[in-house]
């Protein structure tokens, strides 16, 4: 007995049989078709975001020393975020254009760098802010620290940038891994700031290079102009020590005074923002707190200006500052016995002219 087979189904296999879509395939076809229609929006929508929630973190991060361990620690997964993401980037196909807006996978990996980043960089800004001076050349350093940090919420830049320049992406992350480094080595270690910063250099060249590299062998072109940024960054921060504020030393409290006594630094005749030459005896005195949260060595000296023209220099003093800080004075007495009518300004410095307090009292006729 034969079996006859249908003519309609002889030839189908279960292969050849059609497959139901997923329901989820249409969603997510729909949700990329979004995302690729408005992502310029989205992005901008999200800059405004990130910048608000940097001025939370920037409330938060008053006082907080005991965070920077954690800072630091949140940097290293930044850095083992951004090394995967150039990575990523490294593996694109020949002829890709650089440019064009990464993948589902790439965007979302750039999004939890840049946050990373952002937070970071957010969490800094005050302890720089503690120890900088309006007048003073370290406020350079203060600014470009706020300009990374709004920069770093401009999403659609900060990623092309950084998906697109290898200078671009040494120079940031060693600034960044610097200023988190260069305020965390005081706070371990019982070392004064201008070896702090040196140290930082270092790491933060060390830590930025593999990622400027991004798993490419570099160019000859790039090579020279990755070393060219790399000698300007050593040489600016280890050679001009003066634009980097001395972190965590700052200046607390500040007052003059006719006179004080030298055993509990008192001060006997306090004085205002102005006073009149008559009611000074033969010296004007001033007396300074300093603060910092843990025990670091200084050598801190304090200047005195007349009339914008140097008139006294205190010697180079060797300090080690404990929880609650400690206190520096100084007394100037002109040989004629009589302190002439004028401002005086007396800048407190560690060694290598870091500005880190001022002060300014008006002596009138």
């Amino acid at each position: 007995m034969s079996i006859q087979i249908p003519p309609d189904s002889r030839d189908e296999r279960p292969e050849d049989l059609p497959v139901a879509p997923s329901p989820a395939a249409p969603l997510r076809q729909r949700a990329w078709r979004f995302w690729s229609k408005h992502r310029t929006l989205l992005w901008t929508l999200h800059s405004v975001w990130a910048l608000a929630t940097g001025a939370v973190v920037i409330w938060l991060a008053h006082e907080q020393y005991g965070f920077v361990p954690w800072i630091v620690l949140f940097l290293g997964l930044t850095w083992l975020s951004t090394l995967y993401f150039g990575r990523m980037t490294a593996k694109a196909p020949a002829g890709a254009d650089p440019a064009r807006p990464p993948g589902a996978a790439a965007e979302a990996t750039s999004y939890v760098t840049r946050v990373m980043y952002q937070e970071t960089l957010f969490f800094l800004l005050p302890f720089y802010f503690y120890s900088m001076v309006i007048d003073a050349p370290n406020v350079v350093f203060m600014a470009l620290l706020g300009s990374l940090a709004i920069l770093s919420c401009i999403d659609l830049v900060f990623d092309r940038w950084h998906r697109t320049s290898r200078v671009w992406s040494l120079l940031f992350f060693a600034l960044v891994t610097f200023a988190a480094v260069n305020l965390l080595i005081p706070l371990l270690v019982p070392v004064d700031p201008t070896m702090a910063t040196r140290i930082a250099a270092g790491v933060a060249v060390t830590c930025a290079l593999p990622l400027a590299l991004q798993g490419k062998r570099p160019s000859r072109r790039e090579a020279a102009f990755l070393a060219l940024a790399t000698a300007i960054f050593l040489s600016v921060v280890i050679g001009i020590p003066r634009l980097i504020p001395p972190v965590p030393l700052r200046l607390q409290d500040v007052a003059f005074a006719a006179g004080i006594d030298r055993e509990s630094l008192e001060l006997t005749v306090p004085l205002q923002d102005a006073v009149r030459s008559a009611t000074l005896g033969d010296g004007l005195y001033v007396r300074m707190q300093v603060f910092a949260p843990t025990a670091v060595p200084a050598r801190v000296n304090l200047r005195w200006e007349f009339d914008g023209e140097p008139i006294r220099d205190t010697r180079m003093i060797e300090i080690t500052a404990h929880s609650a800080g400690f206190r520096i004075w100084d007394a100037f007495r002109p040989e004629s016995g009589r302190i002439e009518p004028g401002r005086y300004d007396v800048i407190l410095e560690t060694q290598a002219r870091r500005v880190f307090g001022t002060a300014t009292i008006v002596v009138n006729p």
